[in-house]
């Protein structure tokens, strides 16, 4: 409810501010809206993404954003189920796309990379739990 996820409704809201004046949730909260990064997302939103993740980049345009958009669509057609709202998973997306990583692209794979055996270690011991419910049924 407080993310931005719709590309169609930000290019609206980029046009126009005043489009969907009323009562913003996320004013109300006090917290700042997030672009979510999603099929449904614009290339516009996925360079967003970038800036507030990484910083200024002259890589990080409105060009990039589209061919962004367009991986993950190609993604999506094969198969594949990525994550792309992380940091990491956001500079993998950029690679993919033919962007040059940022020393903080690298960075935040990097540290996703090292964290990868304890984050497997702790799903599999999940897995065990959830299988033993799940036969209890």
């Amino acid at each position: 409810a407080l993310d931005m996820v719709f590309g169609f409704i930000h290019s609206a809201m980029k046009d126009d501010p005043t489009t969907f004046d009323g009562f913003d949730i996320a004013k109300f909260l006090g917290v700042e809206r997030t672009v979510r990064v999603t099929t449904m997302a614009n290339g516009d939103m996925l360079c967003m993404k970038l800036h507030e993740v990484f910083g200024e980049d002259d890589q990080f345009n409105e060009e990039m954003g589209n061919a962004m958009k367009q991986q993950i669509l190609v993604n999506a057609r094969e198969g594949r189920r990525e994550e792309y709202d992380s940091a990491a998973g956001l500079a993998i997306l950029f690679d993919q796309a033919g962007g040059q990583l940022t020393p903080a692209m690298a960075n935040a794979i990097n540290e996703s990379t090292e964290n990868q055996p304890r984050i497997e270690a702790l799903i599999a011991e999940v897995k065990v739990e959830w299988d033993k419910w799940d036969v209890a049924d």
